[in-house]
């Protein structure tokens, strides 16, 4: 219901209404179909299996009818609306001298599909980004993949490609891997400003002044951790004492700045939290298949914390009324310490909300903590 009015808003085409109706009216067949299959099969066992799995594909149908229903379900790919049929040279002329964590665009040709695709990449990992329209140009999909196997060959070369040594600075290294994991996402937003006013957004990066380490260290009665900057200069303490309802994040002063409770009794995980005293919103889980979402109203708009489904570990983005205010990453240095503790790499692209990432970041070590227990 929520795809469907979002999808009203954006006011599709009208190609792209009659392709959302029409997988739609699919999807609700296939679905009363896997109803029928288990009643037929009185219940049992195997009519009921089988009938899952078509009640399963009838809800991935209905998930590639709209792009707010397919995004919702995935991070790995992402669906654009196009106003009207598109040709891939377009994107090309727009996207080659722009600069991202991933070079600027160019275009190649993949085994996989006949027409070309405007590629970003790929790093010295092998990740890369790449965008392809289909048949009638009237859908767009941005995909990731580290399958650079696939790529049959060049039709030109970036005029700007991806960076490949990072030298021994840890601090710009977790930059570049949090901008990548985070350009999908950027890349996507500004080729949907493209397609309605011909402009391209800037695709932002990261400094390394903008990285701090949160690491949790061990404490009988309760939870610690420390928050230091890219130098190993504490910045602030967070302090929860058994059963750990209540966690404060404290300045080098000892004076709290946020404080998180939670909530006893609430159907899915709510937390309380206050800044210096006065509340400041009340963060609550959303129920979503695919990742973990939660969502505060704050007095500037709606926040959000949303999980990178699909990527190595567990990532977390926070956005203000969908501007993105930072990054949590797990921190994957293979140390004892990080596979003991719940230990993260927090990017603060705005310096102010620094104390509330870290909230936040505690809050997310809370969650993952009881997901496993």
């Amino acid at each position: 219901m929520q795809g469907a009015e979002n999808t009203e808003k954006q006011q599709l085409s009208a190609p792209l209404r009659v392709r959302m109706w029409e997988y739609r009216i699919i999807s609700v067949i296939v679905c009363a179909f896997s109803f029928w299959i288990a009643s037929k099969g009185n219940w049992n066992k195997i009519p009921v299996s089988i009938a899952t799995v078509v009640l399963i594909i009838g809800i991935a149908i209905w998930m590639l009818g709209s792009p707010d229903d397919y995004n919702g379900s995935t991070d790995i790919c992402s669906m654009i609306a196009m106003d009207c049929p598109r040709k891939i040279e377009e994107f090309y002329e727009a996207y080659k001298d722009v600069r991202t964590p991933l070079g600027s665009g160019y275009l190649v040709q993949f085994y996989t599909m006949r027409q070309p695709a405007l590629m970003f990449g790929p790093d010295k990992n092998g990740d890369f980004l790449y965008f392809w329209l289909s048949k009638d140009g009237n859908i767009g999909y941005l995909g990731y993949s580290f399958m650079t196997s696939m790529i049959k060959g060049k039709y030109n070369d970036p005029i700007f490609p991806a960076e490949e040594d990072f030298g021994d600075n840890t601090a710009k290294y977790v930059c570049y891997q949090s901008d990548v994991l985070l350009m999908q996402k950027q890349l996507r937003e500004s080729l949907e400003h493209f397609v309605k006013t011909k402009q391209v957004l800037e695709i932002p990066q990261s400094h390394p002044s903008e990285v701090y380490t949160f690491t949790e260290d061990f404490k009988l009665t309760g939870q610690h951790f420390d928050l230091c900057d890219n130098e190993g200069n504490r910045v602030f303490e967070i302090e929860g004492t058994a059963p750990l309802r209540t966690l404060s994040v404290y300045d080098n002063q000892h004076n709290e700045i946020f404080k998180m409770t939670k909530k006893i009794v609430s159907v899915l995980p709510t937390y309380q939290f206050y800044y210096r005293g006065e509340l400041y919103g009340t963060l609550e889980k959303k129920f979503v298949l695919v990742k973990d979402k939660f969502e505060m109203k704050v007095k500037e708009g709606k926040l959000e914390l949303t999980e990178y489904a699909g990527s190595i570990g567990h990532n977390f983005c926070v956005t203000l009324n969908g501007k993105t205010l930072g990054t949590i990453l797990d921190n994957l240095d293979l140390k004892m310490e990080n596979i003991v503790f719940d230990n993260a790499v927090i990017i603060a692209y705005e310096e102010k909300y620094l104390p509330l990432l870290a909230a936040m970041a505690v809050m997310a070590a809370r969650e993952l903590a009881r997901d496993r227990s």
